[in-house]
């Protein structure tokens, strides 16, 4: 009887490829990807203090969850959506507003700079007609977005 070389084999055990994310104290997804199990870990530490890492299941795992999704008490969530109507109007009067309550921690962006909304509420008035968009940061939970006033 002829030796069998695979019954003499070691069973060497492998380090699977999995799908993660990087996440920061907030819930925040600042990475994902897919890397070796044992190195997760060491992902984490790329970032800093205050960072950590988590696997993904595969049901869960999108391109962009870091647009959708958030993590919260080690698992992934769906991020929700703060605001439907993101397109309003004004009289560009000067005095007429818009005001909008936004969750604590978001943030907008306008003609480049980033400010942080302290008090939690957005206000705008203009004198001049046409388009204004903003865009907005929100925090973990809540998905980006984006208002356009038209002030006319």
């Amino acid at each position: 009887m002829e030796r069998d070389p695979l019954s003499e084999q070691q069973h060497v055990n492998a380090d699977p490829i999995v799908h993660c994310v990087v996440f920061d104290v907030s819930g925040r997804i600042r990475q994902s990807g897919a890397c070796a199990r044992s190195l997760l870990d060491a992902h984490a530490a790329h970032f800093g203090e205050g960072f950590a890492t988590m696997e993904v299941p595969e049901g869960q795992f999108h391109r962009d969850i870091d647009a959708i999704a958030f993590v919260h008490d080690g698992a992934i969530w769906p991020k929700g959506v703060f605001i439907c109507d993101t397109e309003l109007t004004i009289k560009a009067d000067g005095v007429d507003r818009v005001s909008l309550p936004l969750p604590a921690g978001t943030s907008v962006v306008h003609a480049g700079t980033i400010v942080a909304i302290d008090d939690n509420v957005f206000e705008f008035t203009t004198d001049v007609v046409g388009e204004h968009r903003f865009s907005f940061i929100a925090p973990a939970a809540f998905r980006n977005f984006e208002v356009t006033i038209h002030a006319v």
